[in-house]
């Protein structure tokens, strides 16, 4: 239920507070399993408790996603400004505004802003839905489905929004620079870290 300013009640509120920053995580166990693999034992020492951000807004966190794609974390940050202020009036748009949005105007290849398109019209026509609720394999297949979503964002996707905790972007550039591997390598690697592997990318 809203509260009398129509926003949400408290008891709708602490879920989703609590799914965004993981507090249900079982860290000891987590921890523990991840403790296994020398390289991370160093790091889990200094700062045990790992956690997996979740998202308040699922299409938020999918659309950042891919504006995200190939570009830095200061340029996706100005892009998502950008669409905030070109079709949301400063807000975060909702899916129905950008169905037909031409959101490559602001500045992003057109097969991006495209794929935004596709995701709206996914979100709005109900036939996907992005929350901690959907299987997981079916969250990923439903993505992976649209135009210009690969397996790094379906992943990504499935990390912060579904609550995957062994959501695994294998073609992360930052994991493979960390792991001097390949993709193939590091999913070879990250067997290892099953079924944890959502959080073996925060150590």
């Amino acid at each position: 239920e809203a509260d009398a300013d129509g926003g949400l009640a408290v008891a709708e509120l602490l879920p989703k507070v609590r799914c965004l920053f993981d507090l249900d995580a079982d860290s000891e166990t987590i921890d523990a399993a991840l403790a296994c693999e020398k390289r991370f034992r160093a790091q889990l020492a200094r700062s045990p408790g790992l956690r997996v951000p979740g998202a308040w807004d699922g299409f938020e966190i999918a659309v950042r996603a891919i504006l995200g794609q190939q570009v830095s974390v200061a340029r996706a940050r100005d892009l998502a400004v950008a669409l905030c202020a070109r079709f949301g009036d400063g807000l975060f748009p909702a899916p129905q505004q950008l169905v037909e949005a031409d959101v490559s105007a602001i500045g992003m290849p057109g097969n991006r802003g495209g794929a935004v398109r596709a995701l709206a019209r996914a979100v709005a026509d109900g036939g996907l839905v992005l929350d901690e609720h959907q299987d997981n394999a079916d969250l990923v297949a439903g993505l992976v489905a649209l135009p210009g979503i690969g397996p790094w964002t379906a992943g990504y996707v499935a990390m912060r929004v579904g609550r995957d905790p062994d959501a695994y972007a294998d073609a992360d550039w930052v994991l493979l620079k960390q792991l001097q591997q390949t993709a193939a390598q590091a999913r070879k690697t990250a067997l290892n870290w099953r079924p944890w592997r959502a959080y073996a990318l925060m150590v």
